[in-house]
């Protein structure tokens, strides 16, 4: 363990007896048990609130809450003024995407967490609430708009390009359909009524976990019986449950090849649980038939060295061609 390791955790009340390297995080073994030390990246003043969202868990679902320092603070510094925080550990088998069984109860779980996050507060839990840092609605139709602008520069980028390579002579030629399928999803989203989804998200004080992968789920056993973990809610968004939906189904579903049999299977897991109303139907069919694959393959192609591109990134793009038609297929039967 490093020196600057050591000045944070000193910061709390705790007695480390060994460290080991986690994903991207120090593991400590502690006398109060197993806790994870990371850098925290965003603003400090939702992890408060953050605080309460894993409060609302209980032990059939089960998360890494935050533990206060010394002071009572949610987050310590080290000498350069980095921030990290502090939680406890969820044990578990990793949710495997290979395994139909766990997609299915991640899917479960995921609808029954944004029903705990939903869960009327008391009236002092609301007067505390209240308190808390007021973060804005996310509202899906702005990210869409900000990756169509970059598909646009990108076009025009290759375009001016006098030596291109098979890679950029691949990506022109599929081009044109997915940039006019961004524009048109975006016109879509566009015109959704921004007041009324921010009133909605508001209102009913809507949260979802914002990064719900698999690799984030975890399924484990204590001794009341077997559990679910949901891990890293650091991530959290002031946003509906169609977000996390879209982002664990869309991943799924690739690595599946757009299956019917799939996808029945992941709506019934969450929908068994939680229906979505209308105004969160909308957004989700909005998010799946925009082609995110195809920006992420350009973001990541602009804002790399252009000398040299990895054949990864040539078969994303091939992978993404090839099954195009099953995505339109499904998204027709179950989304149109």
């Amino acid at each position: 363990m490093n020196d600057k390791a050591i000045n944070v955790l000193e910061q709390y009340d705790i007695t480390v007896n060994r460290t080991f390297k986690g994903r991207g995080t120090i593991i400590c073994d502690t006398e109060k048990g197993m806790r994870v030390l990371k850098e925290y990246k965003g603003k400090t003043e939702k992890l408060e609130l953050l605080y309460q969202l894993q409060c609302r868990l209980n032990d059939s679902l089960r998360t890494d809450i935050l533990v206060h320092n010394r002071e009572g603070a949610l987050f310590v510094k080290d000498i350069d003024n980095n921030v990290y925080i502090l939680e406890e550990q969820v044990e578990g088998k990793e949710c495997s995407y290979k395994s139909e069984e766990d997609i299915i109860k991640a899917f479960g779980a995921m609808a029954k967490l944004h029903l705990k996050f939903m869960t009327p507060v008391s009236c002092t839990g609301l007067e505390a609430e209240s308190r808390l840092y007021r973060m804005p609605v996310f509202f899906y139709a702005d990210e869409m708009e900000k990756h169509t602008m970059e598909c646009k520069r990108v076009k025009n980028y290759l375009k001016r390009l006098r030596n291109k390579t098979d890679f950029e002579r691949a990506l022109l030629r599929e081009y044109d359909y997915f940039l006019d399928t961004a524009i048109d999803v975006t016109r879509r989203a566009k015109e959704e009524s921004r007041a009324e989804y921010e009133a909605y998200v508001n209102s009913n004080r809507l949260y979802c976990h914002g990064d719900y992968q698999y690799h984030n789920v975890l399924f484990g056993k204590g001794s009341g019986g077997t559990y679910t973990g949901i891990i890293n809610l650091e991530h959290f968004a002031h946003d509906t449950g169609a977000r996390d939906f879209y982002l664990l189904f869309r991943k799924i579903s690739e690595k599946c090849d757009w299956s019917d049999e799939m996808a029945q299977n992941m709506l019934d897991a969450y929908q068994n649980r939680r229906v979505f109303p209308p105004i969160e139907w909308r957004s989700l069919c909005l998010r799946l038939a925009y082609p995110e694959k195809f920006w992420k393959i350009i973001n990541f192609y602009y804002n790399s060295r252009k000398s040299w591109m990895p054949n990864r990134n040539y078969e994303k793009l091939e992978g993404l061609i090839q099954q195009e038609k099953n995505r339109e297929k499904l998204l027709n039967k179950f989304f149109s």
